[in-house]
């Protein structure tokens, strides 16, 4: 098996230096065609930024208390936000780029030319305590100092947008939070007014007892029973006094003196006795209003100066009104007022008693509204209070995007003028070429001998089955064999110096870089 492969190797090598001329022309003209293009290619230079996402330490410490977009999220979309259409438009018209504003299609031009030349690569420190994130933004152009403003603009302008788009979000998010906290008190405060207006339609100020409330009906029906004996008492005791009050005369016969001295006696007597009376009773008292009469009409006797002579003990008769008359009547009249007082508690305490009666009835319907406003109210007041914390993470979040405390954006390496080009790579386009004058030659070598019909050894004509009659070799005289023995080493030569010269290229173009 080795030695067939080292009888092909011996094959092809006699192929190549029988074709020496073909093999050393074809390579040196791939070879020089490959350093050409080179050295033909337009230059383009690379800008590159080097931007820092660091987490700021109070990230940690308000965890949980603030809400501010993960590393990861920012991340996933950075490259996308980067390369998108509307932040290119921006750099274009940041940097005057020349351009028709009216050819849409030269406008589409150049931002795709931008998006394929643009990269962001991303490295993460994911698992680090000082939690960083690191991406690079580079860009390639033919004009130098256009990919460094290119690269420091787009960089500026990400940065900006992204801290004024995080900074519009929290403010967005807590006018939002504001206005739902509103929206939620108000409609508790109306849930709140229903439930009070309910509870003092329904007469209800704590939880609804079925058993308070036949209590209630009961105690109501005691009291009514205990007022209608009350009253039917009264009553009788009405009847009877008003059949005394019959029996007995309005007025009375009281006998007086005909003394003038005994009569101013008997007016001081009355009276000290009237104060006395009205030191505890009113002046509708029956024994006040008497006293009182009599009074005047003793004091009508002495101004008339009545001087009627009788003996001693004997006296003029007066007309004064019944004192037991008037005590029946004032009773008669307290006993009324009673019974009508009596007859409006029960009329209330009826009345009461239907309307619990109702009211219990009623009283599923009215546990399940109450139940519904009640549920209501909770479910209202969770989302309200669910809203205030929300409220107090976006207001410490606003603050940290407006004080830059969240994850800060830091460009430790700017775009720099670039003096050496990325591309063309001469070292490798030279490397390749010289591998390609090589495989180039000696597959066109092969193709050539492929195509060659002519016999060209003796192990052929044996295959054909011919007879062999003789074999003549090539003839060389001795003028042909050193003639082909200078053209071979001005070949060798010219391929050597050759070799030499785009070596000594490749190795300028190593060293430069």
């Amino acid at each position: 098996m080795e030695q067939e492969g080292i009888d092909s190797f011996k094959e092809y090598l006699k192929l190549i230096l029988k074709k020496k001329v073909l093999f050393v022309i074809t390579a040196v003209s791939i070879i020089t065609a490959f350093v050409i293009a080179s050295y033909a290619m337009p230059k383009k230079y690379e800008a590159k930024s080097t931007v820092f996402i660091e987490r700021n330490v109070i990230s940690s410490l308000i965890k949980g208390i603030a809400i501010t977009p993960s590393m990861e999220e920012r991340l996933r979309v950075l490259t996308y936000t980067m390369k998108s259409r509307r932040l290119l438009l921006k750099v274009v018209e940041a940097l005057d780029v020349d351009l028709d504003t009216e050819n849409q299609a030269e406008i589409e031009g150049i931002i795709k030319g931008f998006q394929k030349d643009t990269s962001v690569d991303i490295t993460s420190s994911r698992g680090r305590s000082d939690s960083m994130e690191l991406f690079i933004i580079s860009y390639t152009n033919s004009d130098p100092k256009f990919a460094r403003d290119y690269v420091n603009t787009l960089v500026r302008l990400y940065i900006e947008e992204n801290l004024l788009e995080k900074r519009q979000e929290a403010f967005g998010a807590n006018t939002f939070l504001s206005q739902q906290i509103k929206y939620f008190r108000d409609k508790m405060d109306k849930i709140d007014e229903k439930i009070i207006n309910f509870r003092k339609e329904k007469d209800i100020f704590i939880a609804i007892d079925e058993s308070r409330i036949v209590q209630k009906i009961k105690n109501a029906e005691e009291k009514l029973e205990e007022l209608m004996i009350t009253k039917k008492e009264l009553e009788a005791k009405r009847d009877l006094i008003e059949k005394n009050i019959t029996k007995e005369d309005p007025y009375t016969l009281a006998i007086l003196g005909v003394s003038s001295s005994s009569t101013g006696n008997r007016i001081i007597m009355l009276q000290n006795r009237l104060n006395e009376l009205l030191l505890n009773y009113t002046e509708n008292y029956p024994e006040v209003v008497r006293l009182r009469a009599e009074i005047k009409l003793l004091n009508e006797r002495l101004k008339s100066g009545s001087t009627d002579n009788y003996s001693e003990g004997t006296g003029s008769g007066m007309s004064t009104l019944n004192p037991v008359y008037q005590e029946l009547k004032a009773e008669m009249s307290r006993i009324k007022l009673e019974i009508a007082g009596i007859k409006v508690r029960e009329k209330q305490l009826k009345k009461l008693v239907e309307s619990k009666k109702g009211y219990l009835r009623e009283i599923p319907a009215e546990k399940k509204k109450l139940a519904d406003l009640e549920r209501e109210k909770g479910t209202n007041k969770r989302i309200y209070e669910e809203l205030i914390l929300r409220l107090g993470q976006s207001e410490v979040s606003k603050q940290m995007e407006i004080q830059d405390k969240g994850a800060t954006f830091r460009i430790v390496d700017p775009a720099i003028l670039s003096t050496r080009p990325v591309s063309p790579n001469r070292v490798k386009i030279i490397l390749l070429g010289i591998l390609a004058g090589f495989a180039g030659a000696f597959g066109l070598v092969l193709l050539l001998d492929s195509m060659d019909k002519s016999v060209k050894s003796v192990d052929v004509l044996k295959t054909l089955g011919l007879p062999l009659l003789a074999i003549i070799p090539r003839i060389h005289t001795e003028d042909d064999l050193k003639n082909q023995k200078k053209k071979d080493v001005g070949l060798y030569a010219f391929a050597g110096l050759f070799m030499l010269c785009v070596l000594g290229i490749f190795v300028f173009e190593l060293i430069k870089r």
